[in-house]
């Protein structure tokens, strides 16, 4: 099968063997069925894709079977087949006609599992252009999925919000929960975390989401939902460091985004934003070499590890090469090879060196002479031991 496959043009084995390539689709090796869907795929990215598959419900069918399919791989390769289908009107028409949807609906019942795998699909759809939302609505699987923010699962909550962020960057699918409310219930969900018991767990994933939306409509959020923005950046007062890590790279996002297309008033305040965010007054500096070095001699390996790739970035560039030379103690900890216990560390202190030692500027940094005992470091290999050699004379007393 794979070597006619291969061989012949996209379309053609559909044509000849449509029967045989419906049976190989619930054939209990994954491998086969992966090898059916990736031809389908071929047929619908040639150009007259849903023609051929007109009189081919059967064989749609066997491919929605394999939504269910445990191995994710197949899977994976059945959604590409029906997100294809979807992109074109015609196609939309067999993947909503009566059959293959009550298909889908009855697959939902199988598992939670199965039940997002359709969302996951229908959501592709509607991603792809407004013809497909408006049919994912009208089939009820996109108000089916809208309706998993009511559960009491948050893990399910979590999982359609991902879902939500994919449709609601695009232009028609901000409107479409824009006036069906939903951005209004996930902003009244970010003010009322604190009153549910999981309410903490939900948050991040909230946060997220409107991140994710503000980055494609900035000005939208800001305007219509200023108190999701107001708890946005208390956010950044947590100790919750997930919840912090998340908040701080989203609220970047948002300053940038202001500045490009806020009103001139608005961009100075955030102009201003950014100049607070990045003074720093003198008598608050530390030498950040200091600050490496203090990790760096921690005994922790993958602190260690972590301040040598520091440095061997560092040691790429003439100004990261100064930091090294003008640090007191610094070459010496790099030509000492008894304070890595590790061999990874060894050898990420080895790798500084010949980054050095090859940079072209590393010579009128840190003058022949040091480079000469950085070459020698090299020569003799990251785990070399110095052996002291002593000889005994007969007869010495």
């Amino acid at each position: 099968m794979k070597t006619i496959m291969s061989s012949w043009e996209p379309g053609a084995v559909l044509a000849q063997y449509k029967i045989q390539l419906q049976r190989a689709l619930g054939h209990p090796t994954p491998q086969a069925r992966v090898m059916v869907l990736q031809e389908l795929n071929k047929v619908l990215s040639d150009g007259k894709p849903v023609s051929r598959l007109n009189e081919s419900e059967d064989l749609l069918l066997a491919v929605l079977d394999c939504v269910r399919h445990e191995d994710s791989s197949v899977y994976e390769k059945a959604k590409d087949v029906l997100a294809k289908l979807g992109a074109t009107p015609e196609g939309l028409r067999l993947l909503y006609g009566q059959a293959l949807l009550n298909e889908l609906i009855s697959s939902m019942g199988q598992s939670d599992i199965v039940r997002f795998r359709v969302y996951e699909i229908i959501t592709d759809v509607s991603v792809n252009s407004e013809s497909g939302l408006r049919a994912s609505h009208t089939s009820g699987l996109l108000p089916s999925l809208m309706s998993e923010l009511d559960s009491d699962d948050i893990l399910l909550q979590l999982n359609a919000l991902e879902l939500f962020s994919k449709l609601a960057v695009t232009p028609h699918g901000f409107q479409y929960f824009r006036q069906r409310g939903v951005l209004a219930t996930l902003a009244d969900k970010v003010l009322n975390t604190g009153e549910s018991p999981f309410g903490s767990l939900l948050l991040p994933g909230l946060i997220k989401f409107f991140g994710n939306v503000a980055h494609s409509w900035p000005q939208e959020i800001l305007t219509e939902f200023p108190s999701v923005v107001k708890a946005l950046f208390e956010v950044l007062d947590s100790s919750d460091f997930v919840l912090l890590g998340d908040s701080m790279s989203k609220s970047m996002k948002m300053l940038g985004n202001n500045i490009k297309t806020l009103p001139a008033e608005w961009k100075v305040r955030a102009l201003n934003t950014v100049a607070n965010l990045i003074q720093v007054k003198v008598s608050n500096t530390t030498d950040p070499m200091e600050l490496i070095m203090h990790v760096g001699r921690q005994p922790f390996p993958e602190l260690k590890l972590a301040v040598l790739q520091v440095l061997n970035v560092l040691g790429e560039q003439q100004w990261g090469q100064e930091y090294i030379k003008g640090f007191a103690g610094l070459i010496e900890f790099l030509l000492d090879r008894s304070t890595e216990a590790t061999k990874l560390c060894k050898d990420a202190k080895y790798e500084v060196l010949r980054t050095i030692v090859s940079s072209p500027t590393s010579e009128s940094v840190f003058g022949i002479e040091t480079i000469l005992r950085f070459k020698n470091y090299i020569r003799e290999g990251p785990v070399y031991v110095h052996v002291e050699t002593e000889v005994a004379i007969e007869g010495s007393s």
